[in-house]
C-alpha cells in the first residue's frame, strides 16, 4: 500500500502544471489600448520583454526562477469588450521544459493574479496623473513621430525588425517602442531604427520610409 501511495504521488509531481494550466481573464474598466499600455509597463518594470505586437494588443514576457519553479513564459493578450471595457487574457507556461519536474503548487496562478493587481494600479496611477495640475507627460513608449497603429492609412510604411540575439531593445528616432521582433509602422521620411541590448555593441541604421513600403531589417548585433 505504501509503495501504491508513493507512486500515485510521484505521477502527480511529474504530470507538467501547463498540461493542466488555463488562461487567466480579468475585465477592466479602461479602453484596450490603456490596458495594453498598462500591461506592457508593468511587464518591463518586473520581468523580461521578450515580445511586443502593437497592432494586436499581445505581449510576452518571463519572469525569473523561484524556490519551486524554474519561472514562467506569460502570454498576454487584450480583448476589448462593450462600453469601453477591456479584457486582460494570460496564458502561463513552464520554463522547465527537459529539464526534472518542479514544484510549482500554484505559482503560476499566483503570479498571474499579482500581475493583474499590478496593471491595476498602473491604471490607476495614470489616471491620477491626468487629473493632476502638472500637465501629462508624454508616453515614452511610442515615439512622437512614427505612427504605428495606423493600418489603415495608405501612406505608413511598414518596417519588420528582427535581432540576432532576439528581444534586442528597439529605438525610433531615440524613442524606445519595444522589443524586437516587432513589426513597426512609421510615417514617411527619414528614421533612424536603433537596437541595444546588454554585453552587445549598439546597432544603428538610417532609414527612409516610403508611403506603403514593406522593409525588414536584421540586426546582427556583435558582442562587446
Amino acid at each position: 500500500m505504501k509503495r501504491l501511495v508513493s507512486f500515485a504521488l510521484l505521477l502527480l509531481c511529474v504530470i507538467p502544471v501547463s498540461l493542466m494550466a488555463k488562461p487567466k481573464k480579468k475585465t477592466y474598466n479602461n479602453a484596450p489600448q490603456e490596458v495594453f499600455q498598462a500591461a506592457l509597463h508593468t511587464a518591463r518594470e518586473r520581468h523580461v520583454v521578450t515580445y511586443v505586437d502593437e497592432k494586436n494588443l499581445m505581449l510576452t514576457f518571463e519572469t525569473g526562477t523561484s524556490a519551486f519553479s524554474y519561472g514562467f513564459i506569460a502570454n498576454a493578450t487584450i480583448e476589448p469588450e462593450t462600453d469601453g471595457k477591456a479584457t486582460l487574457v494570460i496564458n502561463v507556461q513552464k520554463k522547465n521544459s527537459g529539464q526534472s519536474a518542479s514544484f510549482s503548487y500554484g505559482a503560476g496562478d499566483r503570479m498571474a493574479d499579482k500581475f493583474y493587481q499590478q496593471v491595476e494600479e498602473e491604471l490607476a496611477r495614470k489616471a491620477s496623473q491626468k487629473v493632476s495640475v502638472k500637465p501629462a507627460a508624454e508616453h515614452v513608449d511610442v515615439p512622437p513621430t512614427p505612427k504605428l497603429n495606423n493600418t489603415a492609412d495608405p501612406s505608413i510604411g511598414t518596417v519588420t525588425i528582427l535581432s540576432t540575439p532576439e528581444g534586442a531593445d528597439i529605438s525610433v528616432d531615440g524613442n524606445f517602442v519595444g522589443n524586437a521582433p516587432a513589426v513597426l509602422k512609421l510615417s514617411p521620411g527619414k528614421h533612424n531604427v536603433g537596437l541595444s541590448q546588454t554585453g552587445y555593441k549598439s546597432w544603428n541604421r538610417d532609414l527612409s520610409v516610403i508611403s506603403g513600403s514593406e522593409v525588414k531589417l536584421n540586426a546582427a548585433l556583435e558582442k562587446q
